[in-house]
């Protein structure tokens, strides 16, 4: 259960990562764990009692949210004296889509097909999971018969997906301590989905090569996100990216989860094009090109099918937008998912083979000193058997065992080996 912490002496603060209106975000590490987290750090002095009701319900949708590809959050605490609302949740290691955006955009590539439709299908499954408030079940077969989600309760609506609250982090993800290892790695290795110079918080490169086609995609920032008790309920707040905001929130009408799904198409274009769908000088000449929802075809680059995605959830009818359950049941999107539960599992495969290997040789090094010992025992055994004999002959009384078979270190017989050793796939 996640509540608040009094004291956060707990955590060792490192550098700042992020600054907005806000507040700022920085990395920490927990110290009793060792694990390395961030914080968000939300001044809250100057808030209004509303403002000041939103960071509590924020708080409490963060901590539903419990879902892989959901930034997780652990806990919060606060400075009174200060003012200042501390949040702790997950560190992704490799950014937002928004760099990845950048960097392809910076060197005139697009972004390979397979990861966009990774990534979309990965989307796809936290906003399932925030819609409806239940996880997907893996796939058998991409002809699997997906069945449908109950009307629930406390439906979350993200509000303000864009590519700044789509992070990325590598499959681990437990600290940056991993970078360097995969800097090594990919030492040698010029496929065009690596990218270098991953800005830290004082803008610099720091020469981390990400693998994007490797990335796991985690939702977050859910400051904007409204929960909705029923699923027939619309909300009519207004708030949000321009850029990406739907028709009905524009023209500050109800609406539902569908607005996510326009945001989702408007991210995909931008991941196409490299640029957002609707642009314009003005906050008026963006709101009229929204409404009609009329964009370009992403380039010939991409499939048709891909085409057809976007511009199904660019639609300025509510009743003809997909949802989330009706895009997944695409063919294309049924196999992305299927794609990444294989490399899911190849490389729990490759790490379980990993494991045994070094367990093998934990195993080999115990059984030689093992057989070391047996060997010195036998030693000891055959000289204090010839004593024996020899006292015979002599003529000696037969009496207690030669001293030998007790200042040899081994009177009290032969110690086993301890396996000490275990395996998280055992």
């Amino acid at each position: 259960m996640y509540h608040r912490q009094v004291h956060n002496q707990e955590y060792q603060v490192l550098e700042e990562i992020g600054r907005g209106s806000f507040g700022s975000v920085r990395k920490v590490i927990h110290i009793p764990t060792k694990k390395l987290m961030v914080r968000k750090e939300i001044k809250y002095g100057h808030m209004n009692s509303k403002e000041r009701q939103q960071l509590i319900s924020e708080c409490k949708i963060l901590s539903q949210l419990k879902f892989e590809n959901i930034v997780d959050f652990y806990n919060w605490d606060f400075n009174d004296s200060e003012k200042v609302l501390y949040l702790y949740m997950e560190y992704c290691s490799r950014g937002d889509l928004a760099l990845m955006i950048k960097s392809y955009k910076s060197r005139n590539k697009y972004i390979p097909e397979k990861i966009i439709w990774g990534i979309l299908a990965q989307l796809l499954m936290a906003l399932h999971k925030c819609h409806y408030g239940v996880e997907l079940s893996p796939l058998i077969t991409i002809y699997d018969r997906m069945k449908p989600p109950t009307k629930g309760k406390n439906i979350v609506i993200h509000r303000d997906l864009k590519p700044g609250n789509i992070f990325l982090s590598n499959e681990n993800n437990n600290d940056d301590n991993n970078d360097d290892n995969d800097q090594q790695k990919n030492k040698d290795d010029n496929d065009l989905h690596l990218e270098n110079n991953i800005p830290n918080a004082s803008g610099r490169g720091n020469n981390m090569k990400v693998d994007y086609s490797q990335v796991v995609v985690k939702l977050g920032d859910f400051g904007l996100a409204k929960s909705l008790e029923t699923s027939i309920q619309f909300a009519t707040t207004y708030v949000g990216t321009p850029y990406y905001m739907s028709p009905e929130v524009l023209m500050d009408q109800p609406y539902s989860p569908l607005s996510d799904i326009w945001s989702l198409g408007c991210v995909v274009y931008e991941m196409c094009s490299l640029h957002p769908p609707f642009q314009a000088k003005t906050f008026l000449d963006l709101q009229n090109k929204i409404k009609t929802g009329k964009v370009d075809k992403i380039p010939e680059y991409y499939s048709n099918g891909l085409n057809a995605i976007i511009h199904s959830m660019i639609d300025v009818d509510l009743k003809t937008r997909p949802s989330t359950f009706e895009l997944l049941q695409d063919i294309q999107i049924r196999t992305a998912r299927k794609s990444l539960q294989l490399e899911r599992f190849e490389r729990n495969l490759l790490a379980y083979e990993s494991e045994l290997v070094n367990i093998e040789k934990i195993l080999e090094k115990q059984a030689t000193e093992y057989e070391r010992e047996l060997s010195h025992l036998k030693e000891h055994f055959v000289q204090a058997v010839e004593e024996r004999v020899r006292e015979v002959i002599n003529g000696k009384k037969v009496g207690k065992a030669p001293e030998s078979m007790y200042t040899n270190g081994y009177s009290e017989g032969l110690s086993r080996p301890a396996y000490h050793w275990q395996t998280r796939y055992r």
